[in-house]
């Protein structure tokens, strides 16, 4: 049976997850795949006419670099190492010159999308048979009761048997807690985690079993989630009950168009021969066409002081509101505060009502100068990206993040929410599902509990919760029952 060849276009982001596209060679269209450079090519056509590099040529161009006689280092120290990549790894060869040391946990490899590969460490001791392994065995942050179910789920992942203890005592059981719906379960961890911050109303102090002792600051507790859309609805809840909350990660609303525009406004008044910034924010924001964009540019990067570039440019009347935003907001960029300028731009444009930008001021709050925050958003992984919730405003609030942005962090309490079936694992139409990648990122988030763990579900469960212990036991989300409608009986 014959089948007509695939036509795969290569785009950016692809390099560095495929070790680099020099060593792809396309085959012709009697193989499997048609490999189309097109696009790519005219992306990096792109790149070299703005004299930038993207993450990707950053990486290959340093492979390029011939290192004969230069001083390397003598000691490399690679931290995380399940998150390497490929070309990442020989790039650390490439640099070497003396000892290795590599530090990471294959149970904790979630970036499967960008080339990580939790097989790493078995190539790398193929790679150095004579390399020296040290177990770490003892667990420092997670009490016996979390540690042992998380490790009674990624013991159903390959591997030889996990050898961890717990260095910690004392701590609440695990729990896990059944909706009936998302919402449901947005309303539960909403009182919940009022219960453990000592603001429950008398109806609920009444049904409330346990006398607890101890109450928990917001920012003690933390809600994961495998994607952004399961945190929204939680997030409603908690802005309903006025709980202030703190979203982390890279959100929609980043790549919304005026949002995209706002920041390439601050990025070219900050960085002038900046053009890619220029034109995001000419055509986004002000609907610019694309030969006054490259005007605008080109002047943008000769005229010295602000009145020469007017002075230019004054005839062309499109861009006069990009000049006089430009002209007012310059002055202020190193001393006014990120979300006043943000601030300042919206009401220039006419987006006051618009709820993209409204959450980047949101998240803009977290720095106090412009040049921060637009390296945050350039740069940032997805912890680093941090927005505050609509509602109260407190120094601490409850922190709500997905399970790939949660990586590295710990709390106290951790609620673990969405964990239906669909959703963990990810099921998608597109792309294949990674049973034991999701499964390690479930693993992930098990652990970032130091003394409280509340895994719970809306609807359909997910396989992984047949995968805890046998002593968790689901117990059912206790609801309001509705009122009941009561008419005055007559008595005569």
């Amino acid at each position: 049976m014959t089948h007509e060849p695939t036509l795969v276009i290569m785009a950016a982001g692809m390099g560095s997850r495929f070790g680099g596209l020099k060593q792809m060679t396309p085959v012709d269209g009697e193989g499997p795949f048609i490999i189309d450079f097109s696009l790519y090519d005219a992306y990096q056509a792109r790149l070299l006419d703005l004299g930038a590099l993207d993450f990707d040529d950053l990486l290959t161009e340093g492979l390029k670099r011939d290192v004969t006689g230069l001083r390397c280092f003598r000691h490399v120290l690679v931290d995380e190492f399940q998150d390497i990549n490929p070309l990442q790894h020989r790039l650390v060869e490439h640099w070497r010159q003396g000892s290795l040391f590599v530090i990471g946990d294959p149970d904790q490899s979630i970036y499967g999308f960008r080339g990580a590969d939790a097989d790493c460490f078995d190539r790398l001791r193929e790679r150095h048979p004579g390399l020296r392994l040290i177990r770490l065995k003892e667990n420092y942050r997670s009490v016996p009761s979390v540690l042992e179910s998380a490790l009674s789920v990624i013991d159903r992942n390959p591997g030889p048997p996990r050898q961890l203890h717990a260095n910690v005592t004392g701590g609440a059981a695990v729990r896990l807690m059944q909706a009936d719906d998302a919402f449901a379960e947005g309303v539960f961890i909403t009182k919940e985690i009022k219960r453990m911050a000592g603001g429950v109303d008398m109806l609920e102090a009444h049904h409330q079993k346990e006398d607890r002792a101890v109450h928990r600051a917001f920012s003690e507790m933390a809600v994961l989630c495998r994607t952004h859309r399961q945190l929204e609805q939680i997030e409603y809840c908690l802005e309903h009950d006025s709980i202030p909350c703190v979203v982390s990660g890279r959100e929609n609303f980043w790549e919304d168009g005026k949002v995209r525009g706002m920041l390439g406004f601050f990025r070219s008044l900050q960085e002038p021969e900046n053009i890619a910034a220029l034109s995001d924010a000419l055509s986004l924001l002000w609907k610019v066409p694309a030969p006054l964009i490259q005007r605008a540019g080109e002047t943008l990067r000769t005229a010295k002081e602000p009145a020469a570039l007017r002075e230019r440019l004054a005839s062309f009347e499109v861009l006069a509101p990009w000049l006089d935003a430009a002209d007012e907001l310059r002055p202020q960029l190193t001393k006014a505060k990120p979300r006043k300028l943000l601030e300042r731009l919206r009401e220039l444009c006419g987006l006051e009502n618009s709820k993209p930008v409204s959450r980047l001021l949101n998240a803009s709050v977290f720095q106090n100068r412009m040049e921060e925050f637009l390296e945050r958003t350039l740069l940032g992984a997805e912890g680093d990206l941090q927005r505050r919730g609509e509602g109260a405003v407190q120094s601490g609030a409850v922190r709500l993040m997905t399970l790939h942005a949660c990586k590295g962090l710990e709390f106290p309490v951790v609620f673990l929410a969405g964990l239906n079936s669909g959703d963990l694992p990810l099921e998608r139409e597109k792309s294949p599902m990674n049973v034991e990648e999701e499964r390690r990122l479930f693993f992930v988030g098990m652990t970032r509990a130091r003394e409280e763990l509340i895994v719970s579900y809306g609807g359909q469960p997910s396989a992984f919760v047949d995968e805890l212990p046998e002593s968790i036991h689901p117990q059912p989300v206790r609801t309001r029952k509705p009122m009941v409608k009561m008419e005055q009986l007559s008595l005569f």
